[in-house]
């Protein structure tokens, strides 16, 4: 029987099965850093590491959510969304390099014809995490263990001249190994 652990709800599954960027186009030919991948027949495994950072907030009276995602082998994608009506603007990009740099995030983009820069710190804290999942997504039986664990954040959104602070209390970092093998 296969059983699946939710350890901090979509955020897991986010850090675990995330080939591609927010906008769908496929980031698995562009690893950002050196990979360890093997495959053996149909089943493939990588060693991932990276963070999550989702973020809520407020800017000029509407609702903000921003996602900072890293990962070494499947590439790191910025996305900003601005309010929740029909006036919402946003979208997301990939970057090559990352966002996270000792400590340091910076983060920006273009939404709605002006600059969206996502600054500040994070650190990691606490225990590690023990992860062990295992889910069936888009025809593979996907096996994930190893680690996550809390990083503390103090981040802000600049947007048309205005500065808010950033709500990331889920924000976390994460070493796995994922296995992907085909459901028979």
């Amino acid at each position: 029987m296969r059983s699946t652990q939710l350890i901090t709800g979509a955020l897991a599954v986010i850090a675990t099965t995330v080939p591609f960027g927010i906008g769908g186009a496929a980031q698995a030919g562009q690893p950002t850093a050196p990979t360890s991948r093997t495959t053996t027949g149909d089943v493939t495994t990588t060693h991932e590491r990276g963070i999550v950072l989702e973020c809520t907030g407020s800017i000029h009276g509407r609702d903000v959510f921003t996602s900072v995602y890293e990962n070494n082998t499947f590439g790191n994608v910025l996305q900003v969304v601005i309010g929740d009506d029909g006036d919402q603007v946003g979208g997301s990009r990939s970057d090559r390099d990352g966002f996270l740099d000792r400590g340091r995030v910076r983060a920006a983009m273009k939404v709605d014809g002006t600059r969206a820069l996502i600054s500040g710190s994070a650190r990691r804290v606490g225990d590690r995490i023990p992860v062990s999942e295992e889910l069936d997504d888009a025809g593979q039986h996907v096996t994930s263990t190893g680690f996550h664990r809390s990083l503390d954040t103090d981040l802000r959104l600049t947007w048309r001249r205005a500065t808010v602070p950033l709500d990331c209390a889920t924000a976390f970092a994460y070493r796995l190994t994922v296995t992907k093998e085909p459901i028979e």
